[in-house]
């Protein structure tokens, strides 16, 4: 059996998705050091395809895993870590959210910038009340586009002070 042997892990993950979101559940609960780099070991042959689909994820989406506190409790399908300078929070999705984000744990202020990970423009977002609306590409609506694949990771960057 092919598994993916993640340094920290309470239990062995079967599948190259239940991999990265151990890896990702893990480092946004504290349980893992917060380089996810170190927390991936290939350890034989067999298991080359599950860490190349880490590390696939992780080519894109590193900055919301490496260094980074956990900050808030899960919402939903959505997990949730900061930098370690608290400028940053991400918002990790498990699996695509479709055309908006719509979040009650995250009131950015004004001027904050968020992008998707893997998408070189800011998007459009909004707070309706206690509800975060961040709009996102359109083009991402077909799953040939995605960044990568799996979990999508949206950056809320504070503006400067």
């Amino acid at each position: 059996m092919a598994v993916l042997l993640l340094a920290a892990c309470r239990s062995v993950p079967a599948t190259k998705e239940d991999a990265l979101r151990q890896l990702i559940a893990d480092i946004a609960a504290g349980r893992v050091e917060a380089d996810p780099y170190t927390a991936v070991t290939p350890t034989d042959p067999a298991q080359s395809a599950l860490f190349l689909y880490v590390e696939e994820w992780l080519n894109v989406n590193a900055e919301a895993l490496t260094r980074v506190t956990p900050v808030l409790p899960p919402e939903g399908r959505f997990t949730f870590t900061r930098s370690a300078d608290g400028r940053v929070t991400y918002l990790i999705s498990e699996g695509w959210p479709g055309s908006q984000v719509r979040t009650k744990a995250l009131r950015p202020v004004p001027g904050t910038r968020i992008t998707l990970l893997g998408w070189p423009d800011p998007l459009p977002w909004e707070q309706l009340g206690a509800v975060c609306v961040i709009e996102t590409p359109r083009e991402m609506a077909d799953e040939e586009n995605h960044p990568c694949p799996q979990a999508f990771v949206f950056r809320f960057e504070a503006p400067a002070r």
